[in-house]
């Protein structure tokens, strides 16, 4: 409790000096915390801002949404990316990126049917299961998700698609995560007028004003993003 206590003082003693100095948008450190889908695209992007602006220091990290949630409140991190808008007092939030989820096969040339995605089988992950539930059952309606059979898993974010690329199984991610993955040319995203989106929301202490350096970037990042 005691060092909790410590850093939000930290914290707010770093936020009392941006607003009683020039408060430079080009200088300064920045800790963000974000989950792997949109972390694999906002990392070179964040690199980019860094090669331009030399007096940024950007601090990035991977988690999940409830340590994500923790960090902001305990200073660790002075902005959060999450799926779900906390609902904690001394915390904003606010809509930063709108992804979809992506039904990804081997670029192989097979139409997608239902029995097509059940002799490829499934390529698992941490969300997997729920997200395939979600999408699959809004675009195969009456059909048993059960009856896929389960080729692999990994629990990194940017190694899910290395077995799709191999033509090993199918799997449904986020669309930055698939955005992010280097060899495009061996998986096909299949498109349809039937989505699932999720909102990702920017989140940070309600009590402490941002920075000129963390709405830059955040305004930043959300042109960048949005032209993906």
């Amino acid at each position: 409790m005691l060092l909790d206590f410590a850093r939000q003082q930290a914290q707010a003693a770093e936020q009392l000096r941006a607003r009683l100095s020039d408060d430079d948008p080009h200088r300064g450190a920045i800790t963000l915390t974000t989950p792997g889908s949109i972390g694999l695209l906002l990392y070179p992007l964040l690199l980019d801002q860094q090669q331009e602006h030399p007096g940024l220091t950007i601090q990035h990290r991977f988690a999940p949404t409830p340590d994500i949630v923790q960090a902001v409140l305990a200073g660790r991190s002075d902005l959060g990316l999450v799926d779900q808008p906390p609902e904690h007092p001394s915390i904003a939030a606010e809509p930063f990126a709108r992804e979809p989820l992506c039904l990804v096969v081997p670029n192989d040339g097979e139409e997608p049917s239902w029995q097509h995605l059940c002799q490829l089988g499934f390529i698992d992950h941490p969300d997997g299961r729920s997200m395939a539930q979600r999408l699959l059952g809004r675009r195969y309606p009456g059909q048993r998700f059960g009856e896929i059979p389960l080729r692999g898993f990994t629990n990194q974010i940017g190694l899910i698609l290395e077995p799709v690329a191999r033509g090993l199984g199918f799997t449904v991610l986020p669309r930055f995560a698939v955005t992010a993955f280097a060899q495009q040319e061996q998986i096909r995203v299949i498109q349809s007028s039937i989505e699932v989106i999720d909102t990702l929301w920017l989140i940070y202490r309600a009590e402490w004003p941002l920075p000129a350096r963390h709405q830059r970037l955040v305004e930043t990042l959300k042109t960048q993003v949005g032209a993906i």
